[in-house]
């Protein structure tokens, strides 16, 4: 009898990620849309970005790394690490530093992508700190 895999395909992970990512995306949209209500004067904003930051996925050969980037009508953008998956399993990990994610700790893994409502494994600076 032959066995039934139980972890999912990289092709299903991809597809589950491309699905997280506008969610996360929204989250993010929200938060920028309801802290920056005040901040602009006279058409323009004052020192501050000027448009909600932008999640990306960079592809590694272990980890897909989501990065969040911030831009501002000056010129200047910054980057931080939103999170990390897992490639082989869809785990979701915390940033440990801009290269790894944070894998030493006893609860590392903080939820799965293929999970049900894995978009709440996610706040809008990253993913959620402690379960």
């Amino acid at each position: 009898m032959s066995q039934v895999p139980t972890s999912p395909s990289k092709m299903e992970l991809e597809h589950r990620l491309e699905w997280l990512i506008p969610q996360l995306q929204n989250k993010i949209d929200e938060h920028y849309a309801h802290q920056h209500q005040g901040s602009i004067i006279l058409g323009k904003t004052f020192l501050s970005e000027s448009a909600p930051p932008v999640l990306t996925v960079n592809k590694g050969r272990t980890y897909w790394k989501l990065v969040k980037e911030n831009r501002s009508d000056f010129g200047g953008n910054s980057r931080t690490v939103y999170g990390f998956v897992r490639i082989s399993d869809g785990a979701i990990f915390k940033a440990a530093t801009w290269r790894q994610p944070e894998t030493r700790t006893k609860g590392a893994i903080r939820g799965s992508i293929m999970d049900e409502y894995c978009e709440q494994y996610f706040t809008q600076w990253g993913v959620i700190y402690d379960l």
